[in-house]
């Protein structure tokens, strides 16, 4: 979130949590400027993020295209 309010330039944002068969689903989708996902432009923080959540045995995806926003999605076995 403090990535969002720093980069993104977003005006909406939407967050939307799922808890169900033991497993927590988690969308966040803005309608900011996006970004390059390419594996050579990744960021430290992108990489951080999915460091994390492999470290709890969760999986990330990220999409993104430059002024097209950003959307995450990560799952979590509880």
């Amino acid at each position: 979130m403090t990535n969002m309010r720093k980069h993104s330039k977003a005006s909406f944002i939407a967050l939307v949590f799922k808890h169900e068969d033991n497993i927590l689903t988690i969308n966040y989708s803005d309608n900011g400027v996006g970004t390059t996902l390419s594996p050579e432009k990744r960021n430290a923080g992108l990489n951080n993020i999915e460091s994390r959540i492999d470290a709890i045995n969760g999986q990330i995806t990220f999409e993104s295209k430059l002024n097209e926003g950003f959307r995450a999605a990560l799952t979590v076995t509880t």
